[in-house]
């Protein structure tokens, strides 16, 4: 048996056959949310992240705009007033999530069980270091503390600052941010680092950051949380990494 973390399917079902197809029956994914939205398959790749025994779904941003949205169209019990949570969802590239769980006949099911997803959880491996895991990362806080649920799903202003990072045998596993995005808007001394569309260590290595952007670069990563060992799924339609005009 062993223990991943993967994160910002957004929509490629493709690359989660992939991952599925590698794991054996006994292992345990975190997934750690934006199953859908923006990809060609979004709403299916949710149903298949939730429908897996082995992953344990935690919410992204990308649930919590859709559990909005569908919020609206349960109170309003169907009369299709489509409101402003809609439409944030949809500048997202989530209006085709959206539609296709209207056509479920049990989408007040699916509402409530994404509506009740967690947004953090926390594994000890087998080395002894206790690893958090959340869609957006943080910062470690005062009287070892968990952010509120917002900052857990949106925050980014914590991988701008080196300090403070967590304890030695402590790291934050996340998404939400995709790696090129981070890579081009740290300060570096040269040029912008290669990628191999793998994880990204940084904050002293006490924080990584598996958002491969999957939906435009067509990468993902699957991270062992006991060996660090990082197992990368390439879609046949995946970007060329050595150009880093693409990404």
């Amino acid at each position: 048996m062993a223990t991943y973390a993967c994160s910002d399917l957004h929509g490629r079902l493709d690359l989660l056959e992939q991952i599925q197809n590698f794991l054996n029956h006994d292992d345990k994914v975190y997934f750690l949310g934006d199953a859908g939205d923006r990809g060609p398959d979004p709403w299916e790749t949710i149903k298949r992240v939730a429908q897996d025994n082995r992953f344990i779904y935690l919410k992204g941003n990308h649930e919590d705009m859709l559990v909005q949205a569908m919020s609206d169209e349960v109170r309003n019990e169907g009369h299709g007033v489509l409101g402003k949570n809609f439409a944030l969802l949809s500048q997202n590239g989530g209006g085709e999530t959206f539609l296709h769980w209207l056509l479920e006949p049990m989408k007040t099911g699916w509402w409530s069980y994404l509506k009740k997803l967690p947004t953090y959880e926390k594994y000890v491996n087998e080395q002894g270091i206790t690893i958090h895991l959340c869609h957006a990362g943080f910062n470690p806080m005062q009287d070892d503390a968990i952010p509120n649920d917002d900052d857990l799903l949106w925050d980014r202003c914590h991988w701008h600052s080196k300090e403070p990072i967590f304890d030695d045998k402590e790291i934050c596993v996340h998404g939400h941010t995709p790696i090129p995005y981070l890579l081009k808007r740290n300060n570096w001394d040269d040029e912008i680092p290669d990628w191999d569309g793998g994880a990204w260590w940084y904050a002293q290595d006490h924080k990584v950051d598996l958002d491969c952007a999957s939906w435009y670069t067509g990468y993902i990563v699957l991270l062992d949380l006991d060996s660090f060992d990082e197992h990368i799924f390439k879609a046949a339609d995946a970007i060329d990494l050595s150009k880093k005009e693409e990404w």
